[in-house]
């Protein structure tokens, strides 16, 4: 957080940052003692307001009260990923494309791919480093996410809320709501059966109306002890990798890649629990 925050507030990536409280809405009383230890926790006490709320949340039930985490805020990546794609492209430094495995050819300077030639080449694929030939061995493990946009007029939410499903106000009485967590799935696609939960969970919160605009799913790429994966090739240095972000991309993401670029070109650290070796050895 301490280098990823002030990425996104950095220049423009600042139009996509909307910095806002989450509401933790407490499914039993039960809760809210864990709530109270958790102040105790000093990495975790100065995002954590100490009273517990009973009222407050206009159109929210919160029957046995929440708790606020300050410090915190959405990042529109939909925005973020328009508006980088566009600069790179402005600047020829992006092309939408197919990756081909089967051009990249390493050489003694590096690699060559098609008319480019690089020092490195970083792949950042998520769930699917399964397709390439050099880090498929990763354990990465997909787990599907599903989540809805709905319109819901008169909510007027402006904190995000968490309970057994997370409501982030998107701006004009839009809400994402979400999300599923499975292993095991035999499709990618949206499912009517999440989507039927994911709508009954919207609806312990408020009895106003609502419309869904949009259901979708994703991927997230996990990795068992829960940790990044970053790293050179063993084998072929040239070649690198970040993976393994699972739900925490949006925060990983600028630190990861600060941290890799530095290792490559400057540094040999690299944290020993986020090394990619721990997984592939020479």
């Amino acid at each position: 957080m301490d280098f990823s925050i002030p990425y996104y507030a950095n220049t423009a990536n600042g139009n996509f940052q909307h910095p806002m409280s989450i509401y933790r809405v407490f499914a039993k009383a039960a809760e809210q003692n864990n709530w109270m230890e958790a102040l105790d926790k000093p990495a975790l006490s100065p995002y954590m307001v100490g009273t517990i709320q009973n009222q407050g949340i206009n159109n929210i039930a919160t029957p046995h009260g929440f708790g606020e985490v300050q410090h915190t805020g959405r990042i529109d990546i939909n925005g973020l990923l328009h508006y980088a794609s566009s600069e790179l492209t402005r600047s020829s430094a992006f092309v939408r494309e197919q990756f081909d495995y089967d051009a990249l050819k390493m050489t003694n300077e590096g690699v060559t791919y098609k008319q480019w030639s690089a020092r490195h080449i970083v792949f950042a694929e998520g769930v699917g480093v399964k397709h390439n030939p050099w880090f498929a061995a990763l354990p990465i493990v997909p787990n599907k996410g599903e989540w809805l946009t709905v319109s819901c007029k008169g909510l007027q939410l402006e904190q995000m809320i968490k309970g057994s499903v997370f409501i982030v106000p998107l701006g004009n009485d839009r809400y994402r709501v979400g999300a599923t967590y499975a292993r095991a799935f035999e499709s990618l696609a949206p499912t009517a059966e999440k989507k039927a939960w994911l709508m009954n969970q919207f609806k312990k919160y408020t009895d106003l109306p609502f419309e869904v605009l949009f259901h979708g799913a994703g991927l997230r790429p996990t990795v068992p002890d829960r940790r990044p994966v970053v790293g050179r090739h063993p084998q072929f240095p040239s070649l690198s990798c970040i993976n393994g972000l699972g739900s925490l991309g949006v925060l990983w993401a600028p630190y990861l890649a600060s941290l890799l670029v530095k290792h490559l070109y400057a540094s040999p650290f690299l944290p020993e629990d986020l090394q990619l070796r721990r997984f592939m050895h020479t």
